[in-house]
């Protein structure tokens, strides 16, 4: 394949990696209802009414290691298995977590594991925050603390927003295509299949994940998920090559970590906002609630397809400002984003808050109609069966004998 351009080959990994996980997950979803592998509905977190097969990342993950490790050759990207290695250690975490049920204890130390694999064993970490916060060149010792706290992150914020059907397959899409194109542009090959390949083996899922959905990606798919997108972003912002065709689109390093965190926002910020929330509130922030951004949009009354649109629509959004707003102070793009971000979430927090108040007053008068609509009509069926016993005779059995007995006043 080395005679072939790396161009067709972008375009032909995520098509295999597509293919060879549809092809699975049917098979994955027989196998899961006889073996009795479901998600349960509860009332607390999850959305769903009826059991689920939740193994829906086997097929991503083996879709996309076989395929993307076809496709990587070593001298591209040399340290590709120390993400295989990480990358499996937190997909058999998470289908142990999906079949049994693990700890949080357990599943945060799986994702700190994995981080310092890729962090400090592979060095891939973030050098420098380009003056965000006035903070350019990292010390080392800073560097490696940062990026593995920043991989843990977007691990977990991608498993906490696969709470309704399509939502965290449609948004690691997203992530994975401007990743990609952007990793390929820059002529870093290797992690541009890294990327290519995911996107495809999400794709292949997504067709029966689609509400109504008929397998979620579960632990076992958005654990790696999540944490492989953060290894892309960081392989992204270190790939920069300011004479790349890319730099006419993005201009300089700085512009390319806001980009990263402009295609991150929607899960970090709704991650951020929730546990800060449920601190606030004094709970665990990985407590069950219905606080997310899906819940507020599902209480609105919008449909499961509705809601993972309206939140595309709001990263794209979000994407295409960062790169308005690119060529700022890094602090003054990043204020941008984030005034734009809370004046959206501002309008969603008081349409819901309106609407459900709504239904509490329309709920109360349903009550007490309800509620005085029995009242009277036992008031008038016991006045009912007063005049029925003044007016009508009565027949009753006396010693075999039937006889007429006439009530008072007749």
């Amino acid at each position: 394949m080395s005679n072939i351009s790396p161009y067709i080959l972008y375009l032909i990994v995520p098509v295999i990696a597509a293919l060879l996980c549809g092809f699975s997950i049917p098979k994955i979803i027989v196998l899961a209802k006889k073996k009795k592998l479901y998600d349960l509905p509860d009332n607390l977190r999850k959305i769903h009414k009826a059991v689920v097969p939740n193994l829906g990342g086997v097929g991503i993950f083996f879709a996309y290691i076989i395929v993307a490790s076809l496709f990587i050759q070593s001298s591209d990207f040399p340290r590709w298995n120390y993400i295989v290695a990480a990358s499996t250690i937190l997909f058999v975490v998470g289908i142990k977590d999906d079949i049994i049920s693990l700890t949080p204890t357990k599943k945060f130390a799986a994702q700190i594991l994995a981080a310092v694999i890729t962090v400090y064993l592979a060095d891939m970490r973030l050098h420098s925050l380009h003056g965000i916060f006035g903070i350019y060149v990292l010390p080392p010792w800073l560097s490696i603390g940062f990026s593995i706290v920043g991989c843990i992150f977007v691990t977990n914020a991608f498993n906490l927003i696969d709470g309704i059907d399509g939502l965290a397959g449609t948004i690691s899409v997203l992530c994975t295509f401007v990743l990609g194109i952007s990793l390929a542009f820059q002529g870093n090959e290797g992690a541009a299949y890294m990327a290519f390949a995911l996107m495809g083996a999400i794709i292949g899922f997504l067709r029966y994940n689609i509400a109504p959905a008929r397998i979620f990606m579960g632990d076992s798919g958005s654990l790696f998920i999540g944490f492989s997108i953060s290894v892309l972003c960081i392989l992204y912002i270190n790939s920069y090559q300011p004479t790349s065709i890319y730099s006419s689109f993005v201009h300089t390093p700085k512009s390319a970590l806001i980009i990263a965190l402009s295609v991150l926002f929607i899960p970090v910020f709704d991650s951020f906002r929730v546990f800060i929330t449920r601190i606030a509130k004094g709970k665990h922030p990985f407590s069950a609630d219905r606080s997310h951004l899906h819940h507020y949009l599902l209480d609105l009354g919008f449909s499961h397809s509705r809601t993972v649109t309206t939140l595309i629509t709001v990263n794209l959004l979000i994407i295409s400002v960062s790169l308005l707003v690119q060529d700022y102070n890094p602090n003054i793009a990043i204020a941008a984003i984030l005034s734009l971000t809370f004046g959206l979430f501002g309008i969603l927090y008081f349409m819901r808050k309106s609407r459900l108040a709504r239904i509490e007053v329309h709920q109360k008068q349903t009550i007490t109609v309800s509620t005085a609509a029995y009242i009277d009509g036992t008031s008038a069926g016991y006045s009912n069966g007063k005049e029925k016993m003044k007016a009508q005779p009565q027949n009753v059995v006396l010693e075999g004998s039937l006889h007429t007995v006439a009530t008072e006043g007749s």
